[in-house]
């Protein structure tokens, strides 16, 4: 798991503990949260988990990973996949002797009208068990918006393409 990082513009991380241990040294008043999204492409469910180092009122710098698995039909399973990768991150953090994430951020609604609720109690259940904070989509969950974001730009990267020349001729013709 240490090798497949990677900082959000892309660059790889060749050791993910001594970086993320540096960079808590250099800034101690980083909290730590970890979140997973995934889209469905073709046959293959793509899996994106975020660890974002989080500063207050000033934003975060995030690290990634992708993984490409086997497209899961079931949503239950694929909402469970998604928060397991999130934990399994965790437990690498806390076995590198990495301070624990202050929340795992999970892509579940407690609104009992949205499908994602069905699987809402296991989830929560899983990562409390493990000895983890938990939040919840609408409760302040940052960390998986932007594996969200990562998910879908690697799915639809001629979309990210198409808005970043739209905003670039809109800003000239501002000027």
């Amino acid at each position: 798991m240490n090798d497949k990082f990677r900082t959000f513009c892309g660059t790889p991380i060749v050791d993910v503990v001594e970086y993320i241990q540096e960079y808590i040294l250099n800034d101690n008043d980083v909290e730590i949260l970890i979140g997973c999204d995934s889209q469905r492409h073709a046959e293959r469910q793509v899996y994106g988990v975020v660890i974002v180092l989080y500063h207050k009122g000033r934003g975060g710098h995030v690290l990634w990973r992708k993984y490409v698995e086997k497209y899961e039909p079931v949503l239950q399973l694929k909402l469970i996949n998604e928060v397991w990768k999130s934990v399994e991150v965790a437990e690498f953090l806390k076995e590198n002797n990495l301070p624990a994430p202050t929340f795992i951020d999970i892509d579940l609604n407690p609104d009992p009208r949205y499908a994602s609720n069905t699987s809402l109690r296991e989830c929560i259940g899983l990562v409390t068990g493990m000895g983890y904070n938990v939040r919840t989509k609408h409760n302040g969950a940052l960390a998986y918006c932007v594996a969200d974001h990562l998910v879908r730009r690697w799915l639809f990267p001629h979309i990210y393409i198409f808005i970043y020349v739209r905003s670039q001729l809109h800003n000239k013709i501002l000027k």
